[in-house]
């Protein structure tokens, strides 16, 4: 229902108005009171009730406004053409579903459930009736493969470790040990010059080489370093310079001034 006859809104805006004004009330007060905002009460009273809404809304704010000012209510409505209940709103169906298209449908949607129900027994159902392993193949799958015989073509598993090879064993009399009390830079070179070793010492360190082995060696923070030929100390003082210690060694374990 529509908001018919706005003369007779208006006309009946003026009578709220009067109403409150002859109360004592402002637009202020009645809002506090009903919960109601002042635009919406002042809407009423102007008439322009096509700003509020549906009319079903319109009738609800006129039935608390004219209770609150003591006035009739249905007499108000009546005058305001909005006595009247709001139809119910009609639903129209916009299409229309045969029964044989609800059978296909409903078919497609149990053939859905059945694949599914399907989909989930059946690897059950064959996961709890599969044959037991005979314990003749369980005792052969736990002996240990032989030793010897037809086993001989099976390679020996390999294990890997990160534990370093041990140094092969050099004869005393020709080893020549440097031991590190605290960090040193160090660089140990073979006999052709080569580079045998590069990189910070830290202390409680240690490398021994055969004499042989050994060319030239150069020992930073060399007043920290200890080194031994055949057990017995080596004095390096005579090649150390700034704390850098540079000298060569001979074939038989014999040091000379370095580069």
């Amino acid at each position: 229902m529509s908001h018919a006859n706005p003369d007779s809104h208006i006309a009946q805006g003026q009578t709220l108005q009067q109403a409150r004004l002859r109360v004592g009330l402002s637009l202020e007060d009645v809002s506090a009171r009903l919960h109601m905002p002042v635009r919406v009460l002042s809407a009423l009273e102007a008439g322009d009730w096509q700003a509020l809404g549906a009319p079903v809304f319109v009738r609800g704010q006129l039935r608390s406004y004219a209770k609150l000012l003591g006035l009739e209510v249905d007499a108000l409505l009546a005058e305001a053409e909005l006595l009247a209940p709001a139809e119910p709103v009609q639903l129209v169906s916009r299409s229309h579903v045969s029964s044989w298209e609800r059978f296909i449908n409903q078919l497609g949607m149990k053939t859905v459930y059945v694949v599914m129900t399907l989909g989930l027994v059946i690897p059950t159902w064959m996961a709890l009736n599969r044959p037991p392993v005979p314990e003749s193949e369980l005792a052969a799958a736990q002996q240990p493969a032989p030793e010897g015989g037809h086993g001989g073509n099976m390679r020996n598993p390999v294990t890997a470790s990160m534990t370093p090879l041990p140094k092969p064993v050099v004869p005393a009399a020709t080893l020549l040990s440097f031991e590190f009390d605290a960090e040193s830079w160090v660089q140990f070179h073979d006999a052709e010059g080569e580079l045998l070793e590069k990189g910070l010492m830290k202390a409680g360190d240690s490398r021994q080489f055969n004499s042989g082995e050994l060319g030239r060696v150069v020992l930073g923070n060399a007043s920290q370093v200890r080194v031994m030929r055949a057990g017995a100390p080596v004095d390096i003082s005579p090649w150390l310079r700034s704390n850098v210690a540079r000298f060569t060694v001979s074939s038989d374990g014999s040091f000379a001034e370095g580069e």
